[in-house]
C-alpha cells in the first residue's frame, strides 16, 4: 500500500509535465523577423552633443511629414521617434574624433500605438523652414523620390549621390544638395567637419554637435 501511494505523486507529476509540453507544442511561435523596413525623414527636437551625452541617454526625435508603412497604417507628420546613445566621446588629448552613435527603438503613431523598431542615422542635412512637401510614398517599382517606407527599394540607375560613399562627407557645395525628404539621401550633406559611416557620426572638432531642427534620414527595421 506504501508503494502505491508514493507512486501517486509521480503520477501527477508526469501528467503536469506532458500537459505543459503539448501546450508549449500548441502555442504559437513568436516571430523575430522584421514587418517591414525602410527610410524617411526626422528631426532633432533636442541638441545631441557628444560632449554631454553618454551610454544610454535618450534621443528624441520626429518626423517631418507623413508616410504610410508597409501595413497601411499611416505615420503623421509630427510623430514621435525615441532612440538611445549607443556610443559618445568628445576629442580629447589623443583622440583624432569626437564620436556620436544613436541607436533607434520606438515610434509612436495615431492614438497612442506604439512601434518596436530597431534603427540607425542615414544621412545629416543641416535644419530647413521648409513646408511639409507631402513625401508621398514610394516602392522599388516607382519612380519618385518620396519618403515613404519600401522593402527593399533601390535607388534608380541614373542615382548620383552628392556624398562620398566610403567616407560620407559631402562632396558638393550646399547648392547642389539632396532634399531632406528622398529616402535614398546617404552620408552628410551642408554640414562642415562631419562625416557619416555605417550610422556612426565623426567630427573633427572637440565634439558632435546635432543642434534642434537637423534634419536625418534614418532606416529602420519595424517589428511591430
Amino acid at each position: 500500500m506504501s508503494r502505491i501511494i508514493s507512486a501517486v505523486p509521480m503520477i501527477f507529476f508526469a501528467s503536469a509535465l506532458c500537459i505543459g509540453q503539448m501546450a508549449a507544442q500548441t502555442r504559437p511561435a513568436v516571430s523575430s523577423a522584421a514587418a517591414g523596413h525602410g527610410s524617411f525623414p526626422v528631426k532633432v527636437t533636442k541638441t545631441l552633443d557628444s560632449s554631454k551625452l553618454k551610454e544610454g541617454d535618450a534621443v528624441a526625435l520626429e518626423t517631418t511629414g507623413s508616410f504610410k508603412l508597409p501595413d497601411g497604417t499611416l505615420v503623421p507628420k509630427g510623430s514621435k521617434m525615441v532612440g538611445h546613445v549607443t556610443s559618445a566621446k568628445a576629442r580629447s588629448k589623443g583622440d583624432p574624433e569626437s564620436e556620436l552613435v544613436i541607436a533607434l527603438d520606438k515610434l509612436d503613431i495615431v492614438k497612442g500605438k506604439e512601434l518596436t523598431v530597431k534603427g540607425t542615422v542615414q544621412a545629416v542635412f543641416p535644419p530647413s523652414e521648409e513646408a511639409d512637401p507631402g513625401m508621398p510614398v514610394t516602392s522599388s517599382h516607382q519612380g519618385g523620390g518620396g519618403a515613404g517606407l519600401s522593402a527593399g527599394s533601390v535607388p534608380p540607375p541614373d542615382y548620383k549621390p552628392t556624398t562620398d560613399i566610403k567616407t560620407g562627407v559631402a562632396t558638393e557645395n550646399t547648392a547642389s544638395v539632396q532634399p531632406a525628404s528622398d529616402p535614398k539621401s546617404t552620408g552628410v550633406h551642408g554640414i562642415h567637419d562631419l562625416s557619416l559611416e555605417d550610422g556612426v557620426l565623426r567630427s573633427k572638432g572637440k565634439n558632435v554637435k546635432l543642434g534642434s531642427g537637423v534634419q536625418l534620414i534614418v532606416h529602420v527595421d519595424i517589428f511591430g
